[in-house]
């Protein structure tokens, strides 16, 4: 019992390090990553790889991609962000979470390394940033959560042995910290306006961005529609010499019922494939992961349609339309942005019958709120807003005033945990409690239906 007791704490004070690093904010920017990673033995050199890529999709593309091959008997690594309830979930190989005693090692290691280069000059990590020196610029000379998170994924797999990993950006992909690797192809999902203070404040801004995972000679596959940003992505293979596929000419796929697919591709047709995850929009996802296996079978990956067949249908990826309970009904969606909230409300329209909805509504601040809530607002017959525990996390005075012309009944409840028992007090039966807004809104409410043992 003492050393367990020894072990959570040692996790405990390793997370608070961690996540100390997010005072650092987010840094765009390669040089720092790669001069870690040259002091760990470059562990991403050499490592057969998937890199993912896009607004919305990343991860439900990459689970498709990951239980695909994992039925192929490929041994897998998984990184994705963020995570719904333990840190540990981001780093993944053959469905097993990171082992927290791996987390503390690593982020030792990887602490030593950064404490030296620090004292060498390489980059300087500040302790408290108020005591920072003049010329100190902290979005050059910071090792992030992110970068730091990054490379311990790296190192997990290099010490896991894995056949093949599939990553997924952080932010944009030109400067995001997993652009380090040289994949085997790369996978761009839909594109949206996101994260406008660090990509661009336009679409096609935005897009140049996500091109930049785009590698000399590697495929890129994309689900994109629009004309421009297709465009966009075809002139830069062609300067590549990158092979360029496109949903709706190169792949398609088509719905034959909820969660049933017919998919076409350049070489293959699998017909009646039953999908693990709900949703229109998933068609897209799983037909880019199939494409993507088409791919990796002309490079030589074992994969058969028995493979891909047991693999889509058995996909799991928890927070996304993820129905948890019954009676009163409990959906978990991670939708964050305007193009998600979308597709979540004809979702909604589609399926999901219920007698009332009651919707439990917490988002980031740095997100397009109002367009959110004109996705989901209407559709609710009671709505409760609350703020997970991040610093981003917009505020209920915010969220209140954004709410307020669609004349819903508000009620506003500070913690997720306590606005999602609310929302089980108010319930009945037939009616159908959603939690949104954020990845970071699901997963404390997961963690919490968890702690209740309705999960």
């Amino acid at each position: 019992m003492g050393a367990e007791r020894d072990a959570k704490a040692n996790y405990a004070e390793t997370l608070s390090y961690l996540f100390g690093l997010q005072r650092f904010g987010i840094k765009l920017g390669l040089a720092n990553i790669t001069s870690l990673l040259k002091h760990l033995g470059d562990p991403h050199a050499g490592l057969p790889s998937v890199h993912i890529a896009g607004s919305n999709g990343k991860g439900s593309t990459a689970a498709f991609l990951t239980s695909i091959l994992r039925q192929a008997g490929y041994r897998v690594g998984l990184y994705t962000s963020p995570h719904l309830v333990d840190f540990s979930e981001r780093i993944q190989v053959d469905g097993a979470v990171i082992p927290t005693d791996r987390v503390v090692e690593f982020t030792e290691r990887i602490r030593e390394i950064v404490e030296k280069m620090t004292r060498d000059g390489e980059l300087w990590l500040p302790s408290d940033p108020e005591v920072a020196p003049v010329g100190f610029d902290p979005q050059k000379n910071t090792i992030t959560f992110f970068e730091f998170t990054t490379a311990m994924a790296f190192l997990h797999f290099r010490e896991s042995k894995v056949d093949v990993a599939v990553l997924e950006t952080g932010m944009g992909g030109r400067l995001d910290a997993t652009n380090v690797i040289d994949p085997i192809l790369c996978l761009i999902t839909t594109i949206a306006p996101e994260h406008q203070q660090y990509l661009g404040k336009t679409l096609m801004e935005i897009a140049q961005e996500k091109a930049g995972i785009i590698k000399p000679e590697r495929p890129l596959l994309t689900s994109t529609r629009q004309a421009r940003v297709l465009a966009l992505f075809r002139q830069k293979c062609q300067e590549l010499h990158s092979p360029f596929y496109a949903w709706g000419k190169d792949f398609s796929a088509k719905e034959l019922g909820p969660q049933l697919i017919h998919f076409r591709g350049r070489s293959h047709q699998w017909s009646e494939l039953r999908l693990g995850l709900a949703g229109s929009h998933q068609v897209i996802n799983g037909s880019l992961a199939l494409a993507g296996v088409e791919v990796l079978m002309e490079s030589g990956f074992a994969v058969r349609e028995e493979h891909l067949r047991k693999g889509v249908a058995e996909t799991k990826w928890p927070g996304r339309l993820e129905l948890v309970r019954e009676h009163p009904g409990i959906l978990l969606d991670g939708a964050h942005n305007p193009s998600a909230t979308r597709v979540l409300r004809k979702t909604l329209q589609k399926g999901f019958p219920r007698h009332r909805l009651i919707l439990v509504l917490g988002i980031m601040a740095d997100k397009e709120i109002s367009k959110m809530m004109a996705d989901l607002v209407p559709l609710a017959d009671l709505v409760i807003l609350t703020r997970p525990r991040m610093e981003r996390a917009a505020s209920l005075e915010v969220l209140g005033s954004q709410a307020s012309p669609f004349q819903k009944p508000v009620v506003e409840v500070a913690l997720v945990d306590q606005a999602l028992s609310g929302a089980l007090e108010e319930a009945e039966d037939e009616d159908l409690i959603l939690v949104t807004g954020s990845l970071f809104t699901v997963g404390e409410a997961r963690s919490y239906l968890v702690s209740e043992g309705m999960i």
